[in-house]
């Protein structure tokens, strides 16, 4: 019998691969689930912080880190959701309802679950910095990239070294090339890029992605059949994942 994953809570030190430095004030928490990555992102100064893309099965974790947030004075402003994830059960209403702030997704997001829906670009206002939301399909037609402060949240439209698969319903590998064409024209070097999955939690600066990661500067004419033509394995938990998340 398969043991359920066991979460993991991770620090900045813990998993920056290069020599990145936060700004003052930013702090990020990693939620580890098997390879899917949940994110906390703080800025102390303001006391905000936003949950993005929570994992079912980290509820236990999460509720002991609502109960620090809250004892230091620490307003959640919203759960993200990035896309409707086909390979894990998500938490993100159950964490905005613990929160109780609202759960933000893409409109085009089959979940009734969700309270704020964007359909274009926009920025969000916070004390902290403006929360900028990039809409980016490709690898599902409902993805989004949340950016805020210093952090770029690729979600699985940009792993760490790598792109996200578009073989899964609604992947487009066109509409997946322009979507990194947005993404790299509002990064800059300095920024912490933090992924949606990785088995070892790894992050980096923009600039160290931009070296490694051969997708974001290949041309479209070889990016695009490439991603077209790939064919993955099915996600371990694809039908329970669908269900569970289309509700």
């Amino acid at each position: 019998m398969n043991k359920a994953p066991i979460t993991q809570i991770k620090r900045f030190e813990q998993i920056i691969q290069d020599q990145s430095q936060l700004p003052q004030g930013w702090t990020v928490t990693l939620i580890q689930n098997d390879d899917n990555l949940c994110w906390l992102l703080t800025h102390e100064p303001s006391k905000e912080a936003v949950f993005v893309d929570p994992v079912h099965g980290d509820e236990d974790a999460l509720e002991k880190i609502i109960v620090d947030l809250r004892a230091r004075g620490v307003r959640v402003l919203a759960v993200i959701d990035t896309h409707t994830h086909a390979d894990h059960v998500t938490s993100a209403p159950w964490l905005a309802e613990k929160t109780g702030v609202p759960l933000v997704m893409h409109e085009r997001a089959p979940s009734r679950r969700v309270h704020l829906r964007v359909s274009r670009d926009v920025e969000l206002y916070s004390h902290a910095a403006p929360l900028k939301l990039l809409i980016t399909p490709g690898h599902t037609a409902d993805s989004i990239t949340p950016i805020w402060g210093p952090f770029i949240c690729g979600a699985d439209t940009i792993l760490y070294g790598d792109t996200g698969r578009d073989d899964l319903p609604g992947g487009d590998a066109g509409a997946h090339f322009e979507s990194l064409q947005k993404i790299k024209a509002s990064a800059r070097p300095e920024m912490v890029f933090l992924p949606g999955h990785d088995a070892e939690g790894r992050i980096s600066s923009w600039k160290t992605q931009l070296e490694v990661n051969a997708g974001l500067t290949q041309p479209k004419e070889i990016w695009v059949p490439e991603a077209a033509a790939y064919r993955g394995p099915s996600p371990r938990f694809l039908k329970e994942s669908l269900f569970e998340n289309f509700k």
